[in-house]
């Protein structure tokens, strides 16, 4: 009973990510050719046909670099790889200074204010109604003691952490499938434009994934068998939660992925799997609880760093007019009242009433999923938003070239998940296929905007080299030797 539960489970998973899969291809795909009708005054089968053509030509290349890549020995690919990484990032955030906007420019104000022991920047609405933004402020504030006011060293910060990132989405499709699958992997994620463009934008995301992916790293590589994993997971989802608050979205998946573990048979299996799973959630609190006493001790913040306004981004995600994106209306609707009890209660109307008609939350639903995974990226904007005027041409061919890059990365998972269909996908690999359902599931109900796809990309880099690895054994463009490896 407990195999045909676990067989279905993956039956399951499989058919709804390849579902979410199949309509970001196809949201993608409408973007992009829309994109080149609009700015090279293509026809629509012009633009059908030239959008198939560069993904043919994409494929071949990275067909061509993997035939050429698996021959290197693996420290010096690893050297290329790091040195790749590091160089790109670098350039970028020495060639483009990008002003901080928006919650970057209040938090970095906060930083200077931590800083100068000025509090009146912190003693505002802004982290009042969003204590946990807190934790990634005083990292800024940390830093800027160490190195001085300026934005640069956040920012090569944030290049350290791209690559530890790269390093992470290598070591772990290596440790999945095989050093082919590592290798493209890693190679996809060094040159996908997000997360080279963002490096310059002071935003809280870099470091936060670099934590969480180094979680992933030693949950799939040691398990439930290590006798002390359990304390560095919990004390890194805690770190990486307090920079950016995804840890009870990544504690359910690693929930998930433990109750695969669980299923297997043995009482002493069993129980040492609720022990660590138990454990993991105990550190992840108590550092949690440790980090939040202390802001409130040296006078930071008199709240946790917590979200004091947990039902404001639900409030923007059943938004009908703005398809579930931000809305100024809203936010100077729910301003009007005190944060707290009487907030919460216009906001639990205003969801209310935009999900009375079924048929309007469905439309707005489809909307969404197209908004956040088919248009283009906004990661460009956000980088180079500031050189608008004299950065035309650059811009529309990153936008172009990012949706084309996520159309192959989309391919890969697509091929995977069919070519796997009839095996048994082990719990290691389900866990990413559970981590980018849930990321999908969860933004069909809160906000959406394309900068929090970033979270995800490496994700996506991961369960896609997997597919273009089980292509070239399907095609036979591996030896045997190599196809065992897999």
């Amino acid at each position: 009973m407990v195999n045909g539960l676990n067989k279905g489970l993956h039956k399951l998973l499989i058919i709804m990510t390849l579902s979410f899969f199949g309509l970001m291809f196809y949201f993608s795909w409408r973007t992009e050719q829309q994109y080149i009708e609009e700015q090279l005054r293509f026809s629509n089968l012009g633009a059908f046909a030239l959008v198939l053509f560069l993904l043919i030509i994409l494929g071949a290349l990275l067909f061509s670099l993997s035939y050429y890549i698996r021959k290197l020995k693996s420290r010096t690919f690893l050297f290329l790889l790091i040195f790749v990484a590091f160089s790109v990032r670098l350039v970028w955030i020495l060639t483009i200074n990008t002003p901080p906007a928006t919650d970057f420019r209040a938090m970095y104000h906060g930083a200077v204010g931590i800083l100068y022991g000025d509090w009146a920047s912190i003693q505002r609405e802004y982290f009042y109604s969003w204590p946990y933004q807190l934790g990634f402020t005083a990292y800024e504030s940390f830093l800027l003691s160490l190195f001085g006011e300026g934005t640069f060293s956040i920012k090569f910060l944030n290049v350290l952490y791209g690559v530890g990132t790269v390093f992470f989405t290598y070591k772990i499709a290596s440790l999945l499938f095989n050093e082919l699958a590592g290798r493209i992997a890693g190679i996809f994620y060094t040159f996908y434009i997000p997360a080279i463009v963002m490096t310059s934008v002071l935003t809280n995301q870099y470091i936060s994934i670099f934590f969480f992916y180094w979680t992933f790293y030693l949950l799939l590589k040691n398990g439930i068998n290590h006798k002390w994993n359990w304390i560095f997971i919990g004390i890194l989802l805690a770190l990486g939660d307090i920079m950016r608050p995804l840890g009870a979205f990544i504690l359910l998946a690693v929930s998930c992925y433990m109750f695969l573990a669980f299923l297997k048979k043995g009482r002493i299996h069993k129980g040492r799997v609720v022990k660590k799973l138990i454990g993991i959630f105990t550190v992840f609190y108590f550092v949690h609880y440790l980090i939040s006493a202390s802001f409130i001790v040296w006078g930071i913040t008199e709240y946790p760093l917590s979200n004091r306004n947990p039902l404001w981004k639900f409030v923007l995600g059943f938004n009908h007019e703005t398809e579930g994106q931000y809305s100024v209306e809203d936010a100077e609707y729910v301003a009007r009242y005190p944060l707290g009890t009487e907030r919460n209660g216009v906001e639990k109307e205003l969801i209310k009433e935009r999900l009375e008609d079924k048929s309007e939350v469905a439309v707005l639903l489809w909307k969404k999923f197209n908004n956040m995974w088919g248009i283009r990226d906004e990661s460009i904007f956000w980088s180079m938003g500031h050189q608008k005027e004299s950065a035309q041409d650059i811009h529309k061919v990153l936008y172009a070239s990012e949706r084309m890059m996520f159309l192959l990365l989309l391919f890969g998972g697509i091929a995977y998940l069919f070519l796997s269909f009839r095996a048994e996908i082990d719990k290691k690999k389900a866990f990413f296929l559970i981590l980018i359902l849930g990321y999908v599931l969860v933004h069909l109900l809160v906000e959406v905007q394309t900068k929090y796809r970033f979270f995800i990309n490496p994700a996506l880099a991961i369960i896609a080299s997997l597919g273009f690895v089980t292509l070239f054994c399907h095609t036979k463009l591996l030896s045997d030797r190599e196809r065992k490896e897999g």
